[in-house]
């Protein structure tokens, strides 16, 4: 059966990698034709997006792996699935051809033929290479997000803008994202440990596997510390506005406390009473209107001593 077009192999040493490029029924019915995989891990490639995951299926392992990736347009995170059989001569890759990193290493293989042939010397370090590609491109994703976290910090400091509140979100989502998507890795990457040895041998590469759980736990601590950092700072910048909630009913309220008094005191002066005071004397409206800038500093005089300005 002639391989779809989004299909592409590499062999050294008896060795072969091959990489779909693409999540579809055209590509899982060719791969179950050439390799025999389970109908139902085959299935599982197929949308929607499946949950992290290792099954042994008795002369190969298959991998379900999600990693985040940046969508520049949205500027969001976003999980992207990689679905991995692990054969004792061959891995298969089957993916949306999202993830950059992979499509990257998979061209130095194709052009640099003593790299490709390095790099498969063995399934081993063929496979510890290609999970290392994934797990470090996670590393500038976190710099970046580290850097974002930074800036909005600043932002917060200088006050409050709808700027500010809708980056906090965005960083809040991304920072959920990427957590949902590493979160199963370091219980994965070590069950995966324990069962490649029913596949292939790894003594001599087991020092690269331990590599890749402590990377898992690494990139974990990181979002951890960067999940706190966030709920901080949306905290500081809620804190932030309900003082300055504050300080306006604050203002309000002294406000409409001075309203009320010098009303009522102007009040008092149109009652249609005989022996009103001051009116229709000379100098009337200038008695009342200093008698209620008097009021006024009083008040406001109580309300300073009493520190509530």
């Amino acid at each position: 059966m002639k391989p779809p077009k989004t299909i592409h192999s590499l062999s050294a040493n008896g060795f072969t990698w091959t990489n779909a490029t693409k999540a579809a029924e055209e590509e899982t019915l060719y791969l179950e034709k050439t390799y025999q995989f389970h109908p139902l891990d085959l299935k599982e490639c197929l949308p929607p997006l499946q949950r992290p995951k290792l099954i042994p299926r008795g002369d190969y392992l298959f991998l379900i792996l999600t990693f985040p990736i940046f969508n520049r347009k949205t500027r969001e995170i976003e999980p992207e699935e990689i679905d991995i059989f692990i054969k004792k001569d061959a891995i298969v890759t089957v993916h949306n051809n999202k993830l950059q990193a992979l499509q990257n290493f998979f061209d130095i293989l194709e052009l640099d033929k003593v790299h490709r042939a390095s790099l498969m010397s063995s399934p081993a370090h063929f496979l510890s290479q290609l999970l290392d590609v994934f797990f470090e491109a996670c590393f500038p994703m976190l710099v970046h997000i580290s850097n974002d976290i930074e800036t909005v910090s600043k932002q917060v400091l200088k006050g409050y803008t709808k700027e500010t509140i809708h980056e906090i979100l965005r960083l809040k989502n991304n920072i959920v994202s990427f957590r949902k998507a590493m979160h199963p890795h370091k219980n994965i990457m070590t069950r995966l440990q324990t069962l490649l040895p029913t596949v292939f041998a790894i003594e001599d590469r087991i020092h690269d596997f331990n590599r890749l759980i402590d990377q898992s736990k690494e990139i974990w601590d990181n979002v951890e510390t960067y999940s706190y950092a966030i709920d901080s700072l949306h905290q500081t910048h809620a804190t932030l506005i309900s003082f300055r909630l504050n300080q306006i009913l604050k203002t309000l309220t002294v406000f409409s406390v001075l309203i009320y008094l010098l009303t009522f005191i102007s009040n008092l002066f149109i009652i249609p009473a005989i022996d009103v005071p001051i009116i229709g004397y000379q100098y009337d409206f200038w008695i009342i209107g200093g008698l209620m800038l008097a009021i006024g500093l009083i008040v406001l005089g109580i309300f300073k001593k009493k520190k509530w300005l």
